[in-house]
């Protein structure tokens, strides 16, 4: 798959790896004629494009490893 955006109303169970559960549950749900607001979801793909195009993720993703777990300063820093 390489949309990058999916509409509730496209998706479905199968689609699980792509939108993740909650999408995956919410394109079930838009299926079944449940009150759904109208809505999409930005699929994984599009979420990979990003971190293997973006430069600063790298550096990000370096600081990221870094950080220690009790260190609450330096994780909201990062968040």
């Amino acid at each position: 798959m390489k949309k990058y955006v999916l509409n509730f109303n496209e998706i479905d169970k199968s689609d699980l790896a792509y939108v993740g559960g909650k999408g995956a549950n919410l394109g079930e749900a838009t299926k079944a004629s449940f009150p759904v607001p109208q809505g999409f979801c930005v699929t994984t793909e599009a979420y990979r494009q990003f971190i293997q195009t973006s430069p600063e993720m790298e550096e990000y993703f370096r600081r990221l490893d870094q950080v220690r777990y009790d260190d609450l300063k330096q994780i909201q820093e990062l968040g």
